[in-house]
């Protein structure tokens, strides 16, 4: 489906469970919506049923998020069953379990992952996620990288615990790999808090001493972010109060109980879907929800 402004919604993330075994931070939950957790979680059949309509609709990428999507046990029948009408599947993970199911989640199905690693210093690792998992976390990328699972993108929120190991993280990368900058997100309300004062980076500097530094710079469709080749690839995720990001969004959400949503940080008219075998429903309901898309920043 096409929006208003031109923009094809391409692309749906399904976050497949709440549960995670870190406690990072910064986590926004995938934008989880609070006060309508039932601890129902999105089933395989719910999601085989999404997708069927979803590749209807023109989309052809899913994305699958958390909470931790690998905590889910069904995670590798979820990526065959998304390989029938999905041509691109990806993951978002932090990397823990990843390791040992790496090769059977590409014969499954998956094409790529996105790895959380937020710094290479253990210690600072420990202080953003709250446990001593950075050794997991390597095994988890060098696992993906022996299973062909690339581009393996590494997520690194830039927080002032951490944005000093920029030079060093970009020597870390290899074939294959590209270093994911993302700025530290927040809903307009929680902007004033003192944890996204003190916590927050500018990333515009940032972004000004990669294109002195790059080889070339592109501009992706989706939400016109910026990759620099140096050559390592960077790219960079840069989305608060900027309406060029919003407005270029090409996804729609499923939180993980099964309600569409159609943005990260909007919460109103959720879409819940009494039955997922009644197609009709299903796509009316997605439909909705994409014709309802607006930027949040604008």
């Amino acid at each position: 489906m096409v929006l208003g402004n031109g923009v094809p919604v391409n692309n749906i993330r399904i976050a497949l469970t709440k549960r995670c075994n870190l406690s990072c931070i910064f986590c926004h939950g995938e934008g989880e919506p609070p006060g309508v957790d039932n601890g129902r979680e999105i089933t395989l059949q719910d999601i085989d049923d999404m997708l069927c309509v979803a590749e209807g609709l023109g989309i052809t990428k899913v994305r699958f998020t958390g909470g931790e999507p690998l905590m889910r046990e069904d995670i590798t029948d979820i990526v065959k069953c998304a390989s029938k009408y999905m041509k691109d599947i990806s993951l978002s993970t932090n990397g823990i379990l990843l390791g040992p199911i790496a090769q059977d989640l590409k014969d499954a199905g998956l094409h790529r992952v996105n790895i959380t690693l937020n710094t290479l210093n253990p210690a600072v690792y420990e202080s953003i996620s709250g446990i001593n998992a950075h050794e997991q976390v390597m095994r988890g990328i060098e696992g993906a990288y022996n299973a062909n699972l690339l581009p393996i993108k590494l997520n690194m929120v830039m927080l002032q615990c951490n944005y000093r190991e920029l030079e060093e993280m970009i020597k870390f990368l290899k074939g294959g790999m590209v270093l994911q900058l993302i700025e530290l997100i927040s809903p307009r309300e929680h902007e004033s808090t003192n944890f996204y004062k003190e916590n927050y980076v500018d990333i515009s500097p940032i972004e000004k001493y990669l294109e002195t530094i790059a080889i070339s710079v592109k501009e992706r469709a989706k939400h016109r972010r910026k990759k620099y080749f140096l050559p390592q690839e960077v790219e960079v995720v840069h989305s608060m109060h900027n309406s060029s990001f919003c407005q270029n969004c090409t996804s729609i959400r499923v939180t993980s109980e099964g309600f569409i949503k159609k943005c990260l940080f909007i919460n109103d008219n959720l879409r819940k879907v009494n039955n997922f075998r009644d197609h009709e429903e299903l796509r009316e309901a997605m439909v909705k929800s994409i014709n309802e898309k607006k930027p949040y920043w604008c």
